[in-house]
C-alpha cells in the first residue's frame, strides 16, 4: 500500500524548489554513491557494453561514479539547473536536458536505464514512465528503478504522523501540493510486470552507516530534530547519523533491513 506525501505549495516551481535546498556540492553528491547499500547491485546488473541512460540523473552523481567506474552512463533530467551545475563540477558530461517520459531515444535503443527517485513524482501514477523506459530498452534490456519505500516503521507509526500534520496544515489553511508516492515493494513490483518488465531481484535501498537514509528522512517527525537520530549544526554533513542514529539502525537493520530502508530497488527486464 503507497503513501501519498505532500508539502506547502510555494510560488516556486516544486521541481526548481527542490534544487534551491538541495544544491549540495556534486562531489559530495558523487561520493555518496559509495554508501548505498545497492551499489554492488547496480553494478553487477549493467551491461559493459550498449548504450545506458540515467533518465532524471539530478546533479548526475550516478552519471559520474560509473563513468569514473566504466560504464558509458549519459545522463537526462528535466530540469537544466542541476545538470548546468554537474557540468561546472567536473567538466564535459553527456547530460540532456529532456522529459522522462518523452525520451529522445528510437524504439529499443537502449542496453539499459537507471530510475533512481523519479516514477514516484508523476502523481497519476507511475505506469506512464515505465512504459517510456519499456519502449526504449532493447528486449532483454535492464532496468534498474528505485522509489522511496513504505517501511514497516513508516507504515507502523511515520504514516500517521505525517497525516496529522498535514490535517494541520489544513486547519490553519496551509495549501498542499502533491510531492511524492512511497510505494510497498509488492507495488513497484506489479507496475514493473504491467508494463512489460519481468523482475529478476528487489532490494532494500538505503545508505551504509554512518549515514541513513530512511531513518535520517524521518527523524524528525518522529523524534523532533533536537533529540532525534543525526545533528543539526553547522558543519553537520547530510544524511549523517549521530550516535543515537548509528545505534538504532544496527539494532533495526539486524532484525532486518527492509524494516527502516528508505527506499526499495528493482531489477528488471524488458520482454519484448
Amino acid at each position: 500500500m503507497s503513501f501519498t506525501y505532500y508539502n506547502v505549495r510555494t510560488n516556486v516551481d516544486p521541481s526548481q524548489e527542490f534544487w534551491i535546498h538541495n544544491a549540495d556540492s556534486v562531489e559530495d553528491e558523487v561520493a555518496l554513491c559509495a554508501y548505498e547499500t545497492t551499489l554492488e547491485v547496480v553494478q553487477a546488473a549493467l551491461p559493459r557494453q550498449g548504450a545506458i541512460v540515467d533518465a532524471g540523473c539530478g546533479l548526475a552523481r550516478w552519471v559520474i561514479y560509473l563513468r569514473r567506474a566504466g560504464f558509458p552512463v549519459i545522463g537526462l533530467d528535466l530540469s537544466p539547473q542541476p545538470l548546468a551545475c554537474a557540468r561546472r563540477a567536473v567538466g564535459a558530461l553527456p547530460l540532456l536536458a529532456s522529459n522522462t517520459v518523452h525520451l529522445p531515444f528510437r524504439d529499443g535503443a537502449l542496453a539499459a536505464v537507471l530510475s533512481f527517485g523519479v516514477i514516484e513524482h508523476f502523481e497519476a501514477g507511475p505506469q506512464v514512465a515505465l512504459r517510456e523506459l519499456w519502449r526504449v530498452l532493447r528486449p532483454g534490456g535492464v532496468a534498474i528503478v528505485a522509489v522511496p519505500y513504505n517501511n514497516y516503521f513508516r507504515r507502523l507509526l511515520i504514516n500517521h504522523l505525517r497525516r496529522l500534520r498535514d490535517w494541520q496544515k489544513r486547519r490553519a489553511r496551509l495549501p498542499l501540493q502533491f510531492a511524492e508516492y512511497r510505494f510497498s515493494a509488492g507495488e513497484l513490483r506489479r507496475f514493473l510486470q504491467e508494463t512489460g518488465f519481468e523482475v529478476a531481484a528487489m532490494h532494500p535501498d538505503d545508505f551504509r552507516l554512518p549515514l541513513g537514509k530512511g531513518l535520517f528522512a524521518d527523524s524528525g517527525v518522529f523524534f523532533g530534530y533536537r533529540t532525534g537520530l543525526y545533528d543539526v549544526k553547522p558543519g553537520h554533513r547530510h544524511w549523517q547519523m549521530n550516535g543515537r542514529g548509528r545505534l538504532v539502525k544496527t539494532v533495526l537493520d539486524r532484525l532486518s533491513p527492509w524494516w527502516t530502508a528508505g527506499g526499495v530497488l528493482a531489477v528488471a527486464y524488458a520482454r519484448k
